[in-house]
Order: structure tokens, then sequence, then C-alpha cells
């Protein structure tokens, strides 16, 4: 079974300043090619509404899975992040909350932020939290660095799941020793896996399919990145690892973590 973390689609097809292809049938289309089960669609606050994504998602039960998204950002103060996100999303229909640092322009250590995810602790049941990894932007800057950062996160909020899109790029193995002795935390390899292709990186990975297999996730980044490449590029960094570790990265994982509601 393979279940891709992260895909995004726009009502328009459009993918910012781009020519890459976010429709509803491109992303279909797609997993077809590459016989995904299912796939994680998520909102982007600001550009992608919520309502837009859990419109498409029930279109596709239960292939698509649907991902909100907030900017706490948005809002003056922390009180008022955290109250508003009560609002839109507590006992909703969303099976996760996806943070994004860089687009929405805040240090993942905002105050604000913290409001948001001391809100989420709070209720019966938390979402789990897909956090965008890739946290420099031109206009600002982190307090701590981000391998720093990520660990204080998770280690703040052992009620939450975490899944660390992209792996904190280049980062990806020193976040990997930040958080194995957190079992709250997941990272997602999407983006990553391709984006740094013939690095060391690339060799990072391959240990840490050997060696920390229950504690990955396969996904794309689509349309950033085409589907079937993404699952390409797994196949060749897995030739030779045990098929059941490249299986619990694949799929099993996140498939235990969303659909039977286990970490």
């Amino acid at each position: 079974m393979i279940f891709d973390s992260i895909t995004h689609v726009t009502p328009d097809g459009r993918w910012f300043h781009t020519d890459h292809d976010a429709s509803e049938s491109r992303l279909l289309q797609q997993l077809d090619a590459a016989r995904v089960e299912h796939a994680v669609v998520v909102a982007l606050a600001g550009h992608i509404s919520n309502e837009f994504v859990l419109d498409l998602c029930r279109r596709h039960v239960p292939r698509l899975i649907p991902g909100a998204s907030f900017n706490p950002a948005a809002y003056p103060a922390a009180a008022e992040a955290a109250r508003e996100l009560r609002t839109q999303l507590q006992g909703g229909p969303f099976r996760l909350l996806k943070l994004h640092p860089r687009l929405n322009r805040y240090d993942p250590l905002d105050s604000r932020c913290q409001a948001v995810l001391e809100e989420i602790a709070s209720w019966p049941k938390p979402l789990p939290v897909w956090l965008d990894t890739l946290f420099y932007f031109a206009t600002g800057s982190s307090r701590k660095p981000v391998v720093d950062t990520i660990h204080d996160l998770v280690i703040s909020f052992p009620k939450i799941q975490f899944v660390l899109l992209h792996g904190g790029g280049s980062w990806l193995l020193q976040v990997a020793e930040a958080i194995r002795d957190c079992p709250n935390v997941y990272l997602d390899i999407s983006f990553t896996l391709l984006r740094h292709a013939g690095s060391s990186v690339e060799l990072d990975l391959c240990y840490l399919l050997k060696t920390f297999d229950q504690r990955m996730i396969f996904g794309s980044d689509f349309p950033e990145i085409d589907i079937p490449r993404a699952v390409q590029a797994f196949e060749r960094l897995a030739d030779g690892i045990a098929r059941e570790k490249s299986a619990h990265v694949l799929g099993g994982n996140l498939h235990r973590l969303l659909m039977e509601g286990k970490p």
C-alpha cells in the first residue's frame, strides 16, 4: 500500500507563479499512475481554503484525506488565535492540521503558534499536526536553529502527533536524531527525497530507511513533485532494503496514524 502524506489541489489548477498543474484531475491521474491508495490533500491558509479541500475530499472518500490549515500569525494576539482555531476546527471533519510557518511568515516558536498548539493539545482527541519544516524566509528570522526549534515544539506538546514535512530538508539526519526519543513524531520525506537527490542527504535517507523505518513517512508534495517520480525515487532508494521496512514508510506508518488512530 502507498499512502501519500502531502498533496495540494487548487480550484483553478494553478500553482502560484509556476507551470505546475494543481488540478483535481491531474492529482487523480497521478495517483492512479503511481498506484497510490490514499493521499492527504491539505489546505494552505491564505491560498487554498479549508472549505474547498473538504468538498474535494468528500467527492473521493476514502481515497483523499482532508487536512485543514490555519495561520496563527493572522491574529494580533495568542488568545485570539487559539479561540479562532477552536471555533473553526474543534470537533470538525478534518483529519489533521497543516501549519506552514514559511508561507505564512512566522516563527514556529511565536506565542500565537504556541497558543494554537496548546489549544489542540487540550482537546479530547488532538488533531495530528503536519508541520512544514523549511522554516527560513527572506523577511524574518527564527529565534532558534531549525533542529532546536523542532525539538522544542515536539517535546512541549507530547499529546500531539507531529508529522515533520520534508524532514527538515538538509538537516534530515540531525532532525531524526533530535526526535528519536520522542514517540509522538514522524519524519516525512516529501520534496526532500527528490530535491536533494545526488547529495549527502540521499545517503542519510538510505541510512534512515534501514534504521528509522517505523518513524518515517512517504509523501510527494504534489504538484511541486510528480507522484510517480516520487514513488520511483523511493523504490530506487529502497532497493536492497527489507520489504517490511519499505512498507512501513510507503504507507503502513501513515495508515496507522490516520486510518487506525494509533501513534
